[in-house]
């Protein structure tokens, strides 16, 4: 394969706009993978010169998600000039924000900009329950209040916003609420996360993941409600029975043997380094290649896949699977297979 191709077929751009730059991220969540992968590189902030490189480097880009430094509260400003820089180049802009300084954020971050190159603004509100959403973001000073009211003015402005909850234990049965009042807003779109079921290396987690049978039952019940409340409701199959397990194996590409539409990249003093799974590169660097010196780097082999290879899996969810790999799960008598929670059923996630 042509690696240089694999740089043609990226349309979908994930950007950390640096490397928790000089003032740090303004929460620190649990389960966030950036924060292991900020601990590991030189403070730094990206450039305008760098966003020009990466819009040379990725000539069918169609969408730039910014997640900023790496929340856009970090850098708001720059990510606001990133995103007129995409957009001047004709692609469209997503951003993703914790809500923390919420007023204030969002009308830096959209200043200047038209509705219509926003495909949406994510906020990250994992419960209502603000003494909860806290301890979730890390942050004492973060509030639900002023997140909704950040939330309003994105949505008076005619930009389309995303909630985009991640469940653990703590706050799985939260998520009916979640749907209930934001949609009394007008909000139509929610996907929802299952709580860092990834290794993450080097952070000790204080909560409890979401457990298989669980998670198992909180995606029906939300394609249940999508249906009933007429919303776009998405959730990551990860769990599959076995019927579903050969239909899996025989119809889905392995997404990180073959490259992608997606990219996700940290701008860095040293490059601009990038991955097609973010998941992988988080227990395998060698799978991080910089985009300006280096060939893309792919998979070789589909056994060496998220949640295939042993690596991706939780210490917790091994604990609890058969044979100790995380790849397989007895729950009511029948065998559950574990699967990668990005790419096995996109169109479930996305």
């Amino acid at each position: 394969m042509d690696n240089t191709n694999l740089l043609e077929g990226v349309q979908e751009l994930t950007l950390y706009t640096g490397t928790y730059g000089r003032k740090g991220c303004t929460c620190s969540c649990i389960g966030c993978t950036q924060e292991s992968y900020g601990r590991r590189h030189k403070d730094y902030q990206g450039t305008i010169e760098q966003i020009d490189t990466i819009i040379e480097k990725l000539p069918n880009l169609k969408n730039a998600y910014l997640l900023g430094n790496p929340d856009v509260s970090v850098d708001t400003e720059f990510c606001n000039e990133a995103a007129k820089k995409f957009i001047k180049s004709g692609k469209k802009v997503m951003f993703s924000t914790s809500g923390i300084n919420g007023l204030e954020v969002a009308k830096k971050l959209t200043n200047g900009i038209d509705a219509k190159d926003i495909n949406y603004i994510s906020y990250s509100v994992d419960t209502l329950d603000n003494e909860k959403l806290q301890f979730l973001k890390g942050n004492k000073n973060i509030n639900i209040e002023e997140i909704n009211e950040a939330i309003k003015y994105c949505m008076d402005k005619g930009i389309t916003v995303k909630i985009q909850p991640t469940i653990w234990e703590i706050n799985q049965d939260d998520y009916k609420e979640i749907i209930d009042f934001y949609s009394k807003l007008g909000i139509e779109w929610f996907t929802f996360h299952a709580g860092s079921f990834e290794a993450l290396q080097g952070k000790d987690i204080p909560i409890n993941h979401v457990k298989p049978e669980k998670w198992i039952e909180i995606v029906k019940d939300l394609s249940k409600i999508a249906v009933k409340k007429e919303l776009k409701i998405k959730a990551p199959k990860i769990f599959l029975s076995d019927d579903e397990w050969k239909k899996y194996k025989v119809s889905n590409k392995v997404y990180c043997q073959n490259g992608g539409k997606g990219l996700q990249i940290w701008m860095q003093e040293d490059g601009l380094k990038a991955t097609f799974c973010p998941v992988l590169a988080e227990v395998m660097p060698k799978f991080i290649f910089d985009l300006e010196k280096e060939e893309p780097v792919i998979l070789e082999k589909q056994e060496n896949n998220c949640m295939v290879c042993t690596k991706c899996v939780d210490g917790n969810l091994k604990n609890m699977s058969v044979g100790g790999k995380g790849k397989e799960f007895i729950l009511n008598n029948q065998m559950v297979h574990n699967v990668c929670r990005y790419y096995s059923e996109k169109i479930k996630y996305g």
